[in-house]
């Protein structure tokens, strides 16, 4: 070991103690420990200990030793905001929904001092996993989950290593952390009582599994809210929980999307009386549309279609009328929150930060004629 000796050991003594790996009030190793691990001599390893009590990570106590000091959150987050690195990981992002979100999560990083790296996991586990990995170095972390029914070890790891972390958009059940997302629930209620209110009573659902993320677990019980309020049941056989093709590539290639067409065709000639379709993602929209066309049924004369989403029209309205995401603002309170957690200054609650969404009428539904 060099004369700078002591700097490689505070340095692997300060990363433990920043990762969690040394809590507060947990024991260091001592001057001879350090001895014998490093290869060096008491005085480096007493300079190395001096050094992380001399910036407050730790107390030294005679004869007792060095232990994590209560004040080591403060300092963390004053390191960890020093990096100026905030890692935005993110299955995909479109305009059927994330672009303005991205947005509002960059103008709200440059406002506050960091610089935004983003990492796209394409909706798969392993790359999810080696976008967390490449920002162990981060000040926090925003991420909006993959789909799937496990969580991915390494969130999990970094809850547990106490890492600067706020789910957006959706969240996994369970791990504590706080998370911002559109108010789905009431969202899909909303909707849903509009399709009821223009007299349509036999609605199909359509979406991917209600699995484990709250997205879809949310709108689905705001969608079956309205029908309770309304004091009408809603016949299980309109569920349709097959679809594949979501916003995120690669999972609207152009076999997805014919595949989940045919589902939503079948379920429609099936089920003639229904008149209607509530979809959780705009993509879907597109694909009930293309299968209710299919069977010569026309929108909004014949069927109609609400969702979440629309991609915004170039001139003119949008043709769905759907629930609109406040996306950019949705962004930005997710980096004024983890700025919060990084900053230390007190803890930051696990709470769920709704935010509101708002009803745009467009051309793609009309009342139920079969009345």
């Amino acid at each position: 070991m060099n004369r700078f000796a002591y700097l490689h050991i505070f340095n692997d003594l300060q990363k433990d103690i920043n990762s969690g790996r040394l809590k507060i009030g947990d024991r260091l190793p001592s001057e001879a420990e350090l001895c014998e691990k490093y290869k060096v001599s008491r005085i480096t390893s007493k300079r190395a200990l001096d050094l992380l009590a001399e910036q407050g990570s730790i107390d030294r106590f005679p004869g007792k030793g060095s232990f994590v000091t209560d004040n080591v959150w403060h300092i963390q987050g004053q390191i960890r905001a020093a990096n100026g690195i905030i890692g935005l990981i993110i299955p995909d992002f479109s305009d059927s929904f994330g672009t303005k979100m991205v947005y509002g999560i960059e103008e709200a990083c440059t406002a506050l001092g960091y610089q935004l790296i983003l990492k796209r996991t394409r909706d798969q586990a392993k790359e999810e996993e080696e976008a967390i990995i490449s920002l162990s170095e981060a000040a926090g972390i925003l991420l909006l989950p993959i789909h799937g029914v496990f969580y991915n070890p390494k969130i999990l790891k970094l809850i547990l290593d106490n890492r600067a972390l706020v789910f957006v958009d959706r969240k996994l059940r369970g791990l504590a952390a706080p998370s911002v997302s559109s108010d789905n629930i009431k969202a899909a209620q909303e909707g849903t009582e509009y399709l009821l209110n223009l007299g349509h009573r036999n609605i199909a659902f359509f979406s991917g599994q209600v699995r484990h993320t709250s997205t879809v677990e949310d709108r689905y019980q705001g969608f079956f809210q309205a029908f309770t309020n309304f004091g009408i049941s809603h016949d299980p056989a309109y569920l349709c929980q097959d679809l594949s093709s979501v916003w995120t590539w690669p999972f609207l290639s152009p076999e997805r999307i014919a595949s989940d067409v045919e589902v939503a065709a079948k379920l429609l000639k099936e089920h003639p009386e229904i008149s209607a379709a509530f979809t959780i993602e705009c993509p879907m929209a597109f694909i009930v549309k293309t299968a209710a066309e299919s069977l010569g049924r026309r929108i909004p004369e014949d069927f109609s279609i609400i969702t979440f989403d629309s991609p915004p029209a170039v001139t003119g309205e949008p043709f769905f009328t759907h629930l609109l995401q406040d996306e950019y603002n949705l962004g930005k309170k997710a980096v004024e929150i983890l700025h919060e957690i990084i900053s230390g200054d007190e803890a930051v609650p696990a709470n769920d930060t709704l935010v509101p969404t708002k009803l745009i009428i467009a051309k793609s539904t009309g009342p139920n004629k079969s009345l």
